[in-house]
């Protein structure tokens, strides 16, 4: 197995100035060795995973501030690493990420080669639960397609304008709480729950005491894909789930900020 082995060179940044840094490392002040340990996480509960010089939890770098510090980290594992130092280096080239530009961090990955580390800004994207389901036709499960569920429930969620209080106020389906339809279910049987956001932003939407499964996300169906708690864009999602856990449970916007100011709901069952 080939070593890999990269060097990065930091100053704290109320000293940091590019031409102080050094372009030739000798002596490395820490070595870091990267490699497959055993951590013991309760009695009787070990796993593999890999850490900095063989400890769990990871070590601590004890630096002076304003002095020049070398780092020299080798991976001695099966594949390459991805290693992250934050706000404690700056790069001595421009970046267009502003980020990196006043400090945020320097990334270092190993694929064999040699050289300056190179940051590239990863591209934007808008994160599709479906990707980890499965698409129509690829399962058997989906090839059978859903249950028909025994009822559906449409839900909207929207803010209200701004009422020149501190907080705005949201609604479920045109209501504010606690004046909200509430979500009347029987044991047993199968439901699918609508989530129709008119916003721009995302909201993290949460079921207590009960799991779903993603139907569709934006008109686009999947399967297999169980949680209790979804980021809802804008767009409709569908969730289907079983009442098999009687009595009242929350169904809400899991930023704290929003569920205060009314965006919430109850199922209960009949």
């Amino acid at each position: 197995m080939a070593e890999r082995r990269s060097e990065i060179s930091c100053l704290p940044l109320a000293q940091s100035q590019p031409d102080r840094h050094p372009t030739t490392v000798t002596q490395p002040d820490f070595t870091l060795p990267i490699a497959t340990v055993s951590a013991d996480l309760a009695p009787g509960r070990t796993i593999q995973t890999v850490a900095y010089n063989g400890s769990v939890p990871w070590p601590v770098l004890r630096m002076q501030e304003g002095k020049p510090v070398t780092i020299d980290i080798f991976d001695d594992t099966e594949v390459p690493e991805l290693d992250a130092l934050a706000g404690g280096c700056r790069r001595t080239h421009p970046t267009r990420d502003p980020d990196r530009a006043i400090g945020m961090g320097v990334v270092v990955q190993y694929a064999d080669r040699k050289g300056e580390p190179q940051w590239r800004a990863p591209e934007n994207s808008t994160w599709d639960y479906s990707v980890f389901g499965n698409s129509p036709g690829t399962s058997l499960r989906t090839q059978a397609k859903h249950p028909v569920p025994d009822g559906k429930f449409d839900l909207t969620f929207k803010m209200l304008a701004d009422e020149g209080k501190p907080f705005n106020r949201w609604t479920v389906h045109g209501k504010l709480w606690p004046a909200v339809d509430p979500i009347t279910v029987h044991r047993g049987k199968r439901y699918r729950l609508a989530f129709h956001n008119g916003m721009e932003e995302g909201h993290p939407i949460h079921l207590h005491r009960h799991s779903f499964e993603i139907v569709s996300i934006a008109g686009k169906p999947t399967s297999d894909i169980v949680k209790d708690t979804v980021n809802l864009p804008r767009d409709t999602t569908e969730v289907d789930f079983v009442a098999d856990n009687p009595g009242r449970s929350l169904l809400y916007c899991h930023m704290q900020q929003h569920m205060d100011f009314g965006f919430k709901t109850i199922v209960k069952y009949a």
